[in-house]
């Protein structure tokens, strides 16, 4: 299953809540550690049918046997090695709590194009997995398609593949019935499939949280940095959320194997000639050559560790490796077994709960501000500090912008909520801050700039002119994702409704400044917006970077729904990240 393509409302502010947000003024709570005593983690293996090795099964939950592929007349399923598959299927006379799935696919498997193509198709592949199941003794399927749409494995597809995906798994569920198992493996991105069509239907989803970069880039570092590639284990939980999974049918994927300038290796620890490393903002391992070049990423048990800890923390169903391999793997997967199943603590705690602080992070706010934006405050400082678990980041809480410059240097990242600096000591202080490579994230007000604001240098800062008309009363908002090269936008879709809020237009647009890069605008389409105050015209950005700073800024910032939506979220996770991964390297 080695993925081989690169490529509620919420209530309104109340003195509980104020007393809530004050009482977390304090440094992130460490994160979530396992006790003593069994879970409900699911630990999946991936068991190749063209191995000889027999699987401990007190080790995992589930084995994945790999493959059984989709028939050459597109009806019904081949397996791979039919008598190894009896004697995985055997290993639950040992451990009757095991459980045996068959995946059907496999980079470089096709024909599932074809076979999903039409309705009788579908279901009489359907029932011969049901068929299947009976005479093995399994206990359900895996569908391993890579990628529904895509022929980047040199197999057949079609534009009409996530749709009779979709169809496809409600055939295999109703087939299977509700005593088996049906699960999926996914892209990182989490690209390909329309989950919010699907997902009833399946118990979880695999996320091949591997082989997402290249010779010089980790494969599955676990956070975004200098040496991971197109995209990290944390950013494809996030993107999966966003595609509208809940955590606990997310299965995350771990590589047992090593990927670099040599490609696939199952045994880093034999390579010469190389020099072990260890990152402490993505938390794996990898090695560098004599030049100090890096040549792979790979696992070891303490990166394996952190992970766990992070699906922990996360709530996610569970864990997933590729693949179970040879005893030089036992101690991988014991790490795994231990933490995800058996309940033990990480070994490696500290690193991941911020005992090791990576940075530290201010948080500005008004209480005495217009209700609606301190509604907003009081609701970010919630999702930050829930952010905090895990992310190995610090933080502190004010109701002034300081007017010192050392205080402002002791955070990687300072974010306004609603707030600007307002005595001539604190907007020099902070001029200087930005000016000497300080970070900032701002929200909605913070970019109010009128002719009686008198600060030119925040003009220039921001990037854009005066305060020009707003929409009223708040409203959802359908944005056009502008690029999606940015660290900020590449995992967000292309266009999506944001929560109802009010949004500022500006005059000039931020667009007209060639140090401006805009991420995120209100769509055309939405024209005319609002209903007592209008815009009906004019270039309207509202998520953008100006490139001379390590500063994003987002329009978003009033009322008390902005937190309700997945993707919104996970944008607002990835301007933080970014802007703060600028101080990490520094």
């Amino acid at each position: 299953m080695k993925n081989m393509f690169f490529p509620g409302r919420m209530c309104s502010p109340s003195i509980r809540t104020l007393l809530t947000a004050i009482a977390l003024l304090t440094v992130a709570t460490p994160s979530v550690v396992a006790g003593d005593g069994d879970t409900d983690k699911v630990v999946v293996a991936y068991v190749t049918s063209w191995t000889r090795t027999m699987p401990d099964p007190t080790v995992m939950t589930h084995i994945n046997y790999a493959f059984g592929h989709v028939t050459d007349s597109f009806d019904g399923v081949r397996i791979d090695n039919p008598s190894r598959l009896r004697q995985i299927v055997a290993l639950k006379r040992q451990q009757p709590a095991l459980r045996v799935v068959l995946s059907v696919g496999g980079w470089g498997s096709g024909r599932f194009s074809e076979m999903a193509a039409t309705a009788e198709r579908r279901r009489a592949f359907a029932r011969d997995c049901r068929r299947v199941t009976d005479e093995f003794g399994l206990d359900g399927i895996d569908i391993d398609w890579e990628y529904p749409t895509q022929s980047s494995a040199g197999i057949s597809s079609s534009p009409d593949d996530t749709r009779h995906f979709s169809q496809l798994m409600h055939d295999l569920r109703q087939a299977l019935g509700d005593d088996r198992l049906l699960t999926c493996a996914t892209v990182a991105s989490a690209r390909y499939i329309d989950f919010r069509s699907c997902i009833d239907c399946l118990d979880w989803v695999n996320v091949m949280a591997y082989d997402m970069g290249g010779a010089h880039a980790h494969h599955s570092a676990l956070y975004p940095s200098d040496i991971s590639g197109w995209m990290t284990s944390s950013e494809a939980v996030e993107a999966h959320l966003a595609a509208g999974i809940p955590s606990e049918k997310l299965v995350m994927g771990m590589p047992l194997y090593g990927r670099g300038d040599i490609g696939y290796c199952e045994r880093p620890d034999t390579l010469t000639g190389v020099t072990a490393c260890w990152h402490e903002q993505s938390m794996v391992p990898y090695l560098t050559d004599s030049e100090r070049t890096m040549v792979m990423g790979y696992e070891d048990e303490r990166s394996l560790g952190i992970k766990c800890q992070y699906i922990l923390d996360h709530r996610l169903r569970g864990g997933m490796y590729w693949e179970y391999g040879d005893d030089h793997q036992a101690p991988l997967r014991t790490a795994v077994c231990r933490i995800l199943m058996r309940g033990e603590a990480a070994p490696y705690p500290a690193d991941y709960a911020g005992s090791r602080v990576r940075f530290r992070a201010l948080f500005i706010y008004d209480p005495s501000a217009e209700p609606a934006h301190v509604e907003f405050d009081l609701q970010a400082l919630d999702f930050f500090h829930k952010l905090s678990f895990g992310e190995g980041f610090t933080y502190d809480v004010r109701t002034a912008c300081p007017a010192s410059l050392d205080t402002l240097r002791q955070y990687a990242v300072v974010v306004m909520l609603n707030v600007l600096p307002h005595s001539p000591e604190a907007r020099q202080a902070f001029e200087d801050y930005m000016e000497q490579g300080g970070g900032w994230m701002g929200f909605h007000a913070t970019a109010y700039n009128d002719r009686n604001t008198r600060w030119p240098w925040l003009g220039r800062f921001l990037g854009c002119g005066t305060f020009l008309c707003n929409n009223w009363p708040p409203q959802p908002a359908l944005v056009d994702v502008e690029t999606t090269a940015h660290p900020v936008t590449r995992t967000l879709p292309r266009q999506w409704v944001v929560p109802a809020s009010e949004f500022y237009q500006f005059s000039p647009s931020p667009r007209a400044s060639e140090d401006v890069e805009v991420l995120v605008s209100i769509s055309p389409k939405m024209y005319p917006f609002g209903i007592k105050d209008i815009v009906t015209y004019g270039d309207f950005p509202i998520v953008w970077t100006n490139r001379r700073y390590r500063m994003v800024y987002l329009n978003m910032g009033h009322g008390g729904e902005a937190f309700i939506d997945a993707t919104q979220n996970l944008l607002f996770t990835n301007a933080f990240r970014w802007v703060a991964m600028g101080a990490i390297k520094k």
